[in-house]
């Protein structure tokens, strides 16, 4: 998404001889500091870009000075064109931005990835794009969130940004709950709305900070030894990676793979149904056979 707004940028000041950040800032939906931010880049990246202070000042790019499409590849153009194109079908860059820089660097967007962040139900799409306007406006959210536990607590939160990860969708941002950095597992945020309010400066500072992955890396990982029968051939491949799958004699699988703790691993393993069996470590077998006593006795009583 920079990499689009930055050309959106450029365009817009090759377009115009001077603009003042703010109105930048508005045509772009982003704030004033990203705008310098980028404006920063360009400047580093060789694009005479400068500011000029005072009542008519504002960003401007050096008189006389034009891009030349001539110093791309064509492979570079596809490749940012390719990227422009993601990024207008995820709903993160815009289809105009895309249609002006296919005209600038004379050549067509190859049409060979297609991206769809909505899910089947079509039920994200509302939160999608209030999560989007939240980012881009810098606007506060508020949201029950579902935690494992399944209670729900209501959150406020100034949202940085969102994330996928391990075929799951994420929002970054800042909890004025707990006061730090937290991820919202999309399918857990209900009941959204954006309400009144500015990012306070311990938000800003937060969410200036590189994103760390030491914490979760810092997490003992609980090494597990399942035996899968053959029928569940489609989704053992989904869920392991071929290095962690051992395929047996009679069809069926030995997996030796490691999970980050949590009450969501019964409910991953019992999702194999008869199919699965825990070989190790006995804690594990001791937590799933408990589960299916508690099943077996729930079905007993109706």
């Amino acid at each position: 998404m920079q990499v689009s707004r930055m050309f959106e940028m450029l365009y817009i000041l090759l377009e115009n001889e001077r603009m003042s950040a703010p109105a930048l800032a508005k045509r772009l939906e982003v704030s004033v500091r990203t705008v310098y931010r980028d404006a920063q880049a360009l400047a580093e990246a060789g694009i005479p870009i400068y500011a000029e202070r005072g009542r008519e000042g504002g960003l401007s790019i050096l008189p006389g000075h034009r891009l030349s499409r001539a110093l791309l590849s064509e492979s570079d153009r596809q490749g940012i064109l390719a990227s422009l194109r993601a990024m207008e079908q995820s709903g993160a860059g815009e289809a105009e931005t895309l249609r002006r820089m296919t005209a600038f660097l004379g050549t067509s967007a190859p049409d060979w990835v297609q991206i769809d962040l909505t899910d089947w139900s079509g039920r994200q799409d509302a939160l999608l794009a209030t999560l989007k306007e939240a980012i881009l406006s810098q606007s506060v959210l508020a949201f029950d969130y579902y935690g494992e536990s399944g209670a729900a607590t209501e959150r406020r939160v100034c949202p940085q940004r969102l994330w996928f990860k391990g075929r799951t969708w994420y929002l970054l941002a800042y909890c004025l709950t707990k006061n730090a950095m937290r991820t919202f597992k999309l399918t857990r945020i209900k009941r959204v709305q954006l309400v009144p309010g500015s990012f306070p400066p311990e938000a800003l500072a937060a969410m200036e900070a590189p994103l760390r992955n030491e914490e979760a890396a810092s997490v003992p990982r609980i090494p597990v030894v399942l035996a899968i029968d053959a029928r569940m051939a489609y989704r053992v491949y989904d869920d392991f990676d071929e290095s962690e799958i051992t395929v047996q004699d009679d069809g069926s699988f030995l997996v030796h793979t490691s999970f980050p703790p949590g009450a969501w691993i019964l409910s991953f393993i019992l999702g194999y149904g008869d199919a699965a069996q825990v070989l190790e470590p006995e804690a594990l077998r001791s937590k799933v056979c408990a589960a299916l006593q508690k099943m077996i006795a729930l079905y007993e009583k109706t």
